[in-house]
C-alpha cells in the first residue's frame, strides 16, 4: 500500500521551531489572538493543510514546492541558524547567503504573506476595474503593454477570473507571486549588516506566525528595503536574536568608489555584530514579534502579558490604496513605532 502523502505542511519550519523549545520539552505554549492558550508539539504547529500543495495537470496533489524548499533553503540555512544559536557568529560567504535566503523565504512564505499579495492584487485589480467601467460601462476588453513592449487584449472577464483564481486557498499563482521575491531579497540581505543578539539575563526570545518582520524608526508609508532606516528582525532560536540593517557607513564608501573598488568592497566578507542585552531588551524584541502576529505566538514558557497584547488590533503593514487620477500607486503602510516598546531609560 503506497504511503498517504502529509496534508498538513510548516510554513515555519519545524526544526527552527524545535530551537524555542526550552531544555528537555518537546512542547511550546501556543497563545492565539481568540485567547486560548494551549501546549503543542512543534509539529503540531504553525502549519496549514496542503499550504504549499497544489492539483497538476493530472488533478493530482504536487508537494514539489515543499521538495525543493527543503532541499534548497532548509538544508543549508538551517546548520547557520543553529550555529549562530550556539554564538558562533564567524561566517562564510556561503553561509551568510544561505542564512540569507532562509531568512528571505521566511519572511514570504506565511500566511500572512499569502494574504497581503491577495491584498495587493485585488486592490489594484478592483481600482482598475471600477475606473474602466466607470469611464466606460459597456467597455470589454483592454489593451495590456508587458515588459517586451508587447501588446495583448484581455477581457475584463478575464481580469476578474484571474483575481478569483489568486484568492483560491490551492493556487500555484499566489505561491508564485508571494515567494519569487525571495530570491532577489536574498541578495540584498546577504550584503546588509548582521547583528547578533544573546540574552544578558533569563528572558528567552518567543516566536510567532511571522517570524520575519520588518521595524523602521518612522511610521508611514513604504516597507521597503529602500528605506534607510528598516530594521529586519528574525529570532534565531529562544536565546538568539537577529537584525539585519543597512550599513550607512558602507553605503556611502560605494557611492564614492570607482568600479574596481566597489567591486573589491562588495567581495569584503562583512563581521556578523554581536550585542548583549539586557531582560528588558530582551522583552522589547519579544513585544514587536507579538504586536505583528496574524494569530499565534509560540514560547518556551508561560506568560502573562503575551495574550493582553494579542488582544490588540495587529500592527502588522497593510496595503493602503495612494493612487491618484494619473497614477495608480500601491504601498504597505507601516503601523508600529518600536518607540513604544523600548525599555524605559534607568534614572
Amino acid at each position: 500500500m503506497a504511503k498517504a502523502r502529509p496534508k498538513q505542511q510548516h510554513y515555519v519550519t519545524k526544526a527552527y521551531l524545535d530551537g524555542f523549545l526550552a531544555p528537555g520539552a518537546s512542547q511550546l505554549f501556543c497563545y492565539a489572538r481568540n485567547g486560548k492558550m494551549f501546549p503543542r508539539r512543534t509539529q503540531d504547529i504553525a502549519t496549514g493543510r496542503n499550504f504549499y500543495a497544489f492539483k497538476n495537470e493530472k488533478g493530482e496533489w504536487d508537494d514539489s514546492l515543499e521538495e525543493i524548499i527543503g532541499r534548497t533553503v532548509e538544508a543549508p540555512g538551517l546548520p547557520v541558524l543553529q550555529k549562530l544559536a550556539k554564538g558562533n557568529t564567524r561566517l562564510n560567504w556561503d553561509e551568510r547567503t544561505a542564512l540569507a535566503l532562509l531568512v528571505a523565504l521566511q519572511e514570504v512564505r506565511t500566511p500572512a504573506s499569502l494574504q497581503r499579495t491577495i491584498d495587493y492584487t485585488k486592490a489594484m485589480t478592483e481600482r482598475l476595474l471600477r475606473e474602466i467601467r466607470h469611464a466606460d460601462p459597456t467597455q470589454k476588453t483592454i489593451d495590456l503593454v508587458g515588459e517586451d513592449g508587447k501588446k495583448s487584449t484581455v477581457t475584463l472577464a478575464e481580469i476578474e477570473e484571474s483575481q478569483a483564481d489568486l484568492e483560491k486557498k490551492n493556487s500555484l499563482e499566489k505561491l508564485r507571486l508571494a515567494m519569487g521575491p525571495a530570491m532577489e531579497l536574498h541578495q540584498y540581505y546577504r550584503q546588509m549588516k548582521f547583528t547578533m543578539h544573546y540574552p544578558l539575563g533569563g528572558q528567552r526570545f518567543i516566536i510567532s506566525d511571522t517570524p520575519v518582520i520588518r521595524v523602521y524608526s518612522h511610521t508611514g508609508d513604504g516597507t521597503g528595503l529602500n528605506r534607510n532606516d528598516v530594521e529586519v528582525r528574525f529570532p534565531v532560536s529562544n536565546s538568539a536574536f537577529l537584525t539585519i540593517t543597512h550599513d550607512l557607513k558602507f553605503a556611502e564608501q560605494l557611492i564614492g568608489a570607482t568600479a574596481a573598488k566597489r567591486a573589491r568592497l562588495l567581495n569584503r566578507l562583512p563581521e556578523v555584530q554581536i550585542r548583549y542585552i539586557s531582560d528588558a531588551q530582551v522583552v522589547a524584541f519579544n513585544k514587536g514579534h507579538v504586536r505583528h502576529a496574524r494569530m499565534w505566538i509560540f514560547s518556551s514558557e508561560k506568560s502573562e502579558w503575551v495574550p493582553e497584547l494579542l488582544k490588540e488590533r495587529s500592527t502588522a503593514p497593510e496595503v493602503a490604496d495612494l493612487s491618484s487620477r494619473d497614477l495608480y500607486h500601491f504601498q504597505s503602510k507601516v503601523n508600529y513605532d518600536p518607540r513604544m516598546d523600548a525599555p524605559k531609560p534607568d534614572r
